[in-house]
């Protein structure tokens, strides 16, 4: 949950391309969103420890949840707290849709997915194509666990939201590892402090809390310890790994121009006209060129 709390601040970097100038425009919104979220956090924990005391604050929260807040005022606060908590919700899963949107919209640009992910609104640019497929697998997995008769509080908002969250966490240390390697084949004329040093101390930090966190799923998740759930849950993201892993090397062999540009965005080699993975011949487009 923690971890959820900072989700969206590396958002800043997808947007990239839509900055006039993003080698300072994004580390300026990444820092900002940063020290911005760590205060209200910080301030938040201090004020609830001051109000219920050091040796009760646990106890309250576990008790009630994130109504432990609300409660630290009068009755009028609370409820309109409440409705704050509820659009926030929201907003989140707004920003949650959004960046998944982008980064399949960025994957069907390249070819890797589905070059219809790529596709654009004409009137406005927006990736429309990659966040309708995402609106269609949301309904999917709600209907799924309707039709199933799980719980939603449980098994769909708490169990798959702390295994999002671990799979964020997962992504970001990959991220860091990417990183490091990346600047060790061409230093792009960035200093040592960028190149090695603050990926390095990430990096630490990330192996650190996923160790923590694999250690402890059990108890993140609310189940005995070696449930099925403890395991299989985050060694989901392990068999994913192996079958992108293996997909990648398949589009080496048989599609090398579209392998040569993943992660190049707009300035993938086979940009403008590419075969998809399906063998259709779709043309290029994205927030700035437009499908005709």
């Amino acid at each position: 949950t923690a971890l959820l709390g900072f989700v969206g601040f590396e958002a800043s970097a997808v947007f990239s391309e839509e900055s006039k100038n993003p080698r300072r425009t994004v580390p300026a919104a990444t820092y900002t969103a940063l020290i911005v979220i760590c205060g209200v956090y910080a301030l938040a924990s201090w004020a609830m420890v001051v109000h219920f005391g050091g040796g009760e604050v646990a106890k309250v929260a576990g008790d009630q949840g994130p109504g432990m807040l609300f409660g630290m005022s009068n009755s009028t606060m609370a409820e309109i707290a409440t409705v704050l908590f509820m659009t926030s919700l929201f907003a989140a899963m707004l920003s949650f849709h959004n960046a998944v949107g982008r980064y399949m919209f960025a994957l069907g640009r390249e070819r890797v997915l589905p070059g219809v992910l790529g596709r654009t609104n004409l009137r406005n640019g927006a990736p429309q194509a990659a966040s309708v497929a995402q609106s269609v697998v949301g309904l999917l997995v709600i209907v799924g666990y309707a039709i199933a008769g799980w719980d939603p509080t449980v098994r769909l908002f708490f169990w798959l939201g702390t295994t999002g969250g671990f799979g964020v966490l997962a992504l970001i240390t990959v991220t860091a590892i990417a990183v490091l390697v990346y600047f060790a084949r061409d230093p792009q004329g960035e200093n040592l402090w960028r190149r090695v040093i603050a990926p390095s101390l990430a990096l630490i930090g990330l192996l650190y809390m996923m160790w923590a966190g694999i250690d402890n799923y059990a108890t993140l998740l609310g189940v005995p310890p070696g449930s099925t759930q403890a395991w299989a849950l985050p060694g989901s993201y392990a068999v994913v790994a192996v079958i992108g892993i293996l997909y990648g090397l398949l589009l080496r062999t048989t599609n090398p121009r579209v392998y040569e540009g993943i992660g190049m965005g707009a300035n993938a080699p086979a940009r403008r006209e590419q075969t998809s993975m399906f063998g259709q011949r779709e043309p290029y487009s994205d927030a700035r060129t437009r499908t005709r």
